[in-house]
């Protein structure tokens, strides 16, 4: 079948004159003259080899060959037409879609637990595929290989929509039968203890925390280094290291672990989350319902005060 000989048009073209079985009734149907239509019909004809409709007596009737393709002519433009006619569109409850998001262990230890009760209640046929950031995950989220990333303000990535998530602040953590610690730790006694540190080495991203130390001038003992989060209050129990996170992670150490939350002695900025997605899944109704869901809980469970205005405004470009 030549495909470059037979464009939408003329199966219009024959879906009309297989329906009405004359080129005078055809040609009304679609608005076209006599002529054109004749000339539509001949090139039908030279297509197919056959001559699709043919003239018995005083009537037109349809050939064997033209009968058979009349039903599937039908079908096809019904099908064309739902294409053309087609919208993107998202129904949470019957959407059967993965969603891909890459984030820091801190971020997806402080929102998974937030947002996937919501999302197997509202779309429980949705998947979410969470990774830890890597090396390749800007690259990855370029070619829309990634629906959203959770990154700090500062490691944004231009030219993509982003909108601000929460913010959280740095403190320190030690464990409760950590002597070398008194009601409060000092500055003194933050430079002279060892220091257990979370480094990704899979992400090679510098670590926050430490370039806030590092611009005022500190050094810290690191003497332990893991590659999560969520060992620092197991690495830390027993021994007088500390370890500095953020104070949501900490206070969700401190339900499980034997640790307690000390106010930084150092003024490190807090840390400022953004949401990012490709700027061309925009328009997504899927990835506008994935981030929206973002957004909802990060107001409601983690700013409060009143931070739902600045997060529901239009996104950064």
């Amino acid at each position: 079948m030549h495909l470059d000989r037979l464009d939408l048009n003329l199966l219009v073209a024959l879906d009309a004159l297989l329906t009405e079985q004359s080129v005078t009734r055809a040609a009304g149907r679609l608005a076209l003259s006599q002529p054109a239509m004749s000339g539509a019909l001949t090139r039908l004809r030279e297509h197919f080899e056959d001559e699709l409709i043919t003239r018995v007596g005083r009537s037109m009737v349809l050939t064997p060959f033209g009968a058979s393709l009349a039903p599937r002519v039908r079908a096809l433009l019904a099908d064309i037409s739902m294409v053309a006619n087609a919208r993107a569109a998202f129904d949470p409850d019957t959407a059967d879609r993965q969603f891909i998001l890459v984030a820091s262990d801190y971020a997806l230890s402080l929102m998974l637990p937030l947002v996937v009760p919501r999302i197997a209640a509202a779309a429980p046929n949705v998947t979410l595929h969470a990774e830890v950031r890597g090396p390749d995950h800007e690259e990855r989220f370029a070619r829309g290989m990634v629906d959203m990333v959770i990154v700090p303000q500062s490691m944004e990535l231009p030219q993509h929509p982003t909108l601000p998530l929460f913010t959280d602040e740095y403190v320190c953590i030690a464990w409760k039968g950590n002597r070398e610690i008194g009601d409060a730790l000092t500055l003194e006694a933050y430079l002279r203890l060892g220091h257990a540190i979370r480094i990704n080495r899979a992400s090679a991203t510098p670590m926050l925390d430490e370039l806030g130390i590092n611009e005022l001038g500190y050094r810290r003992k690191v003497v332990l280094s893991v590659p999560s989060f969520e060992l620092l209050p197991r690495a830390i129990a027993g021994t007088s290291l500390i370890a500095s996170v953020q104070r949501r992670l900490a206070e969700q150490f401190a339900s499980i672990y034997p640790i307690t939350i000390h106010a930084h002695p150092v003024d490190i900025r807090p840390l400022q989350l953004s949401m990012q997605w490709p700027a061309f899944r925009d328009d997504d109704p899927g990835n506008r319902w994935l981030r929206e869901l973002f957004v909802a809980t990060a107001n409601e469970e983690l700013r409060p005060g009143g931070g739902v205005k600045s997060a529901a405004g239009a996104a950064r470009r």
